[in-house]
């Protein structure tokens, strides 16, 4: 009986030993391979936001007229071999259209934040010395801002959703640290 045990252990041994295993699967997060990031972002950057823009002037009390905006991305590539992300965007502001090829070099990237575009526009009004505008954006559109080295930040996508603007700049900060960008200071 105890042979008979042994032969079936070893047998069942062999037949595990024989299967294939298959493939971990990519991993997440912090662990992630540059490659499964890039690809990631490549499958998560491209696509069609529209949203309207309401602005106020809260000291004369008027409103500007309703502005309908768009910012389409598409043939996004992103090459991990040379940490440079690729895409077309084209961008409508109501008044005009920007209609072009651009790029991101991972290696010159300092900071990525994720925000609504609502904020975003609040802020740059306040900055540009405009304080008594407010700005409501419908639907709520939520951007990712990169700021390279070249100095002013861009978008690098707009999203419906908030938690999919978090992902990407998230998975966008992993593939900077890869790629060796990112904030040089201490602090």
């Amino acid at each position: 009986m105890k042979a008979l045990w042994m032969i079936l252990s070893l047998s069942l041994a062999a037949l595990v030993q024989a299967q294939d295993i298959p493939p971990l699967a990519p991993l997440r997060g912090d662990a992630a391979t540059l490659k499964d990031t890039m690809k990631f972002l490549q499958d998560k950057l491209p696509g069609k936001v529209n949203y309207i823009v309401y602005e106020h002037n809260n000291v004369t009390g008027t409103d500007s007229p309703p502005s309908k905006r768009s910012l389409e991305m598409s043939s996004v590539k992103a090459d991990p071999d040379h940490c440079y992300i690729g895409y077309h965007f084209r961008l409508d502001n109501g008044t005009t259209v920007f209609d072009q090829d651009s790029g991101l070099a991972l290696k010159q990237v300092r900071e990525i934040t994720s925000m609504s575009l609502e904020q975003s526009t609040q802020q740059g009004n306040a900055k540009a010395g405009h304080p008594e505008r407010s700005v409501r954006v419908d639907p709520p559109v939520f951007q990712v801002l990169v700021q390279s080295e070249s100095g002013r930040p861009s978008v690098i996508g707009l999203f419906y959703d908030d938690s999919m603007s978090d992902r990407v700049s998230k998975a966008l900060m992993h593939a900077v640290d890869l790629c060796g960008g990112g904030r040089q200071e201490p602090f």
